[in-house]
């Protein structure tokens, strides 16, 4: 990784293989001690650690004796300098130190400290510069016009200033022998004999691990509970519109208690009331009357007339469903006159007795009452007995056979139709007795919700926890 800072300092050691750490090895005032800090130019990582710094006894890279770049290395490397053998029987890491000044030295010097094993190799072109080197792409690190020797290395390579590189060059010809340096020793040196070596330390970027801010972890624990609380939601949402849909097809198919649900409230319009069937009530008494004369009229006279006194009665039957339909058109006709314009009492009256009047001549089922024997239109119901209901349910008033006109809802219970329209478009669409919907099994006005289905799924909850 790219390096952050190299430190350079003399160490004493007392023998072979360590380091003595009591003794004051680093004295500002008595040994060399320098730190190079954001001036260090890292040019390949290739082995480098991932978190320690790198740390190893200084040294310079020996060439062979063949090799010419001795000779043009002489003027930047003494001849007493620190070498391999010098740092090696310390059984210590080692960092390499090697001037950059031709392409074939640095090679001779890449290839020298591959066979040393160094842990890291620090380069420095001769110069007066104190600057920090050129990047690691900058044409002065090239060698053959290529950078394949980063990678043919198993060490990492880094780059000081020129100036830097000097200082630690002479130094190491200073700290190269068995013995401690006359200008350099002291008191508390003398006490304790030893070895003097130089010891470098190249701390990395990313040596120093930073805890993340109180920030950042509030933000990450508000960002995880924010995409638990979307994914609950959509799963919720998911769920509710699924039971939304069963609930409504069990309300269409008329298996959903409307009156547990709370929905019976619900009116029904009045296109769906004129669809429900309506016809004349008659008891059991009429009917087993009523068909033996049949029978015998057929069998006597070999014909389906009746009697005049049976074709008045039906008149009088028919005028009376007439009148009832008449004051139901009225009541409506008034109420919506009512809301729409409200007129003087005067005029409103004239108004209504001129459409009364109008109705009368126009209603086919007036005009039918003066015909001779017209057919009933409920005579197709006019036998039909349901539930042997002998009054009303809703004003307790009893039905009298051949004269009421009654509305059979479709659970099979009859009311009268004045009585029973008003229940159900304003009040309810369930039948007073038995709380069933009267709306077809495929008509639902009002959209099942949240809160129905919730109520839905409680009620069930009850009945399966009940004893």
């Amino acid at each position: 990784m790219a390096a952050r800072s190299l430190t350079t300092a003399a160490t004493l050691f007392t023998g072979p293989g360590g380091a003595n750490s009591a003794t004051p090895a680093v004295n500002g005032s008595g040994t060399f001690h320098v730190v190079l800090d954001g001036t260090v130019q890292t040019l390949s990582t290739t082995n480098s650690p991932p978190k320690d710094p790198i740390k190893g006894l200084l040294f310079v890279p020996g060439l062979d004796d063949n090799d010419p770049c001795n000779n043009l290395t002489t003027p930047f490397i003494p001849p007493n300098v620190t070498r391999h053998q010098d740092v090696l029987p310390f059984e210590y890491n080692t960092i390499g130190l090697a001037p950059w000044i031709s392409t074939e030295c640095t090679q001779s010097f890449l290839d020298s400290s591959q066979r040393m094993e160094v842990d890291a190799l620090v380069f420095y072109i001769p110069s007066h510069d104190n600057t920090k080197p050129p990047g690691p792409k900058d044409s002065a690190w090239m060698l053959d016009e290529n950078e394949e020797w980063k990678s043919q290395n198993n060490y990492p390579v880094y780059a000081i200033p020129g100036l830097a590189g000097a200082t630690l060059m002479n130094q190491l010809s200073m700290y190269s022998g068995d013995t401690i340096p006359p200008d350099f020793q002291n008191d508390s040196m003398s006490d304790e004999p030893g070895i003097i070596r130089l010891i470098t330390l190249i701390n990395l970027e990313h040596g120093e691990s930073k805890m993340p801010s109180l920030w950042g972890f509030i933000l990450a624990i508000l960002g995880t509970i924010l995409v638990l609380s979307i994914i609950l939601l959509m799963c919720y949402q998911l769920v509710q519109s699924r039971r939304r849909e069963n609930l409504r097809r069990r309300i269409e198919a008329g298996e959903a208690d409307l009156e547990e649900l709370g929905l019976h409230q619900i009116k029904v319009p009045r296109e769906i009331i004129d669809t429900i069937p309506v016809y004349i009530y008659a008891d059991q008494g009429t009917l087993s009357e009523t068909e033996p004369q049949s029978r015998n009229s057929g069998s006597n006279d070999g014909s389906s007339v009746r009697s005049d006194e049976t074709c008045e009665r039906r008149m009088e039957l028919d005028e009376k469903c007439a009148e009832i339909k008449m004051e139901r058109a009225t009541l409506e006709r008034t109420d919506d006159e009512r809301e729409t314009n409200k007129e003087s009492k005067t005029g409103t009256e004239k108004t209504s007795g001129d459409e009364e009047d109008e109705s009368h001549a126009d209603n086919p089922t007036v005009r039918a009452t003066h015909s001779s024997c017209p057919a009933s239109p409920h005579a197709g119901h006019r036998s039909r007995l349901s539930y042997t209901q002998t009054m009303c349910a809703i004003c307790l008033e009893e039905y009298e056979s051949g004269m009421s006109v009654v509305r059979e809802l479709p659970c099979g219970h009859i009311f009268h139709p004045q009585c029973i329209d008003t229940a159900l478009t304003q009040s309810s669409c369930l039948c007073p007795l038995c709380k069933k919907s009267v709306l077809p099994t495929d008509t639902y006005p009002v959209p099942v919700t949240n809160r129905t289905v919730h109520r839905d799924f409680m009620l069930h909850r009850s009945r399966w926890s009940a004893p």
